[in-house]
């Protein structure tokens, strides 16, 4: 971690961001196949990361090549903590509708697991493209809300998006749109699963439901930073085409756009 002047402020975990050394592993891995995905767009040059949070993907987008990186957030805390943290990004305080910089000011913007929050979603897709020089990419990504229709509603997502709502609404704003998929699943499985974990939850019955689906308790990572030497192919195979398949659906969709 690179520190600055100062300590970090210790964050509580509440699992709508990475808090590094505080978030369980399969959701610090989730985070970090997406950064380390979008790591390969970044060469030589300057980025802006949306709804950034802590700033450990910030700081890994440097590391994978950028030659400058800003960090963007709607929260107080999460801004102190990256610029404590990682004083070789710049960080802002403020709203991804009303991004504070000045047009064509940046190679590429990424945003992960931000516009399932916004309610104005094509404003915001707007002040990313007005924010892009000419040609410059837009690396955006959502929950696929076909799977994620399943669970319990989520009280910080404002609208959350099918494949065909998020293509279209990209596709209105940036060009050449490639649509990835994160961790692909069988679909009708996922389903019956996760309506059985739900009723067993009525029941007060969740551990008898990890028993039974073979899963195990999920612990803190440890880890503070992302780091692409631990992963193997399989890995990195787990971000593809999202149409691999008639009964398999992503649990993310990643898109991949340019400005014209």
């Amino acid at each position: 971690m690179n520190t600055g002047a100062k300590m970090a402020p210790n964050l509580e975990f509440t699992g709508e961001r990475i808090v590094p050394g505080a978030t369980e592993e399969p959701l610090f891995r989730e985070h970090e196949e997406r950064y380390i995905f979008a790591g390969g767009f970044v060469m030589d040059k300057q980025v802006l990361d949306v709804a950034c949070g802590t700033g450990v993907g910030t700081h890994y987008l440097l590391s994978a090549g950028a030659r400058g990186c800003y960090g963007l957030d709607i929260s107080k805390e999460a801004v102190e903590y990256a610029r404590c943290a990682y004083a070789d990004c710049e960080f802002f305080q403020g709203d991804a509708t009303q991004i504070p910089l000045p047009d064509g000011s940046v190679d590429v913007v990424v945003s992960f697991e931000t516009i399932e929050h916004v309610g104005n979603q094509d404003r915001f897709l707007h002040e990313c493209c007005r924010v892009l020089r000419p040609g410059g990419s837009f690396i955006c990504s959502t929950p696929n809300r076909k799977m994620v229709r399943w669970h319990n509603a989520n009280p910080f997502h404002a609208h959350e998006l099918t494949q065909q709502e998020f293509e279209r609404l990209l596709g209105a704003v940036f060009t050449d749109i490639q649509l990835q998929g994160q961790d692909l699943r069988t679909y009708p499985w996922y389903v019956v699963r996760t309506l059985l974990v739900r009723l067993l939850d009525q029941f007060k019955a969740r551990g008898l439901a990890k028993r039974i689906l073979g899963w195990g308790p999920s612990s803190p990572s440890g880890r503070s930073e992302f780091d692409p030497n631990l992963y193997g192919t399989s890995d990195r195979q787990k971000i593809r085409s999202s149409r691999a398949g008639r009964f398999m659906e992503p649990m993310y969709l990643i898109a991949v756009g340019r400005k014209a």
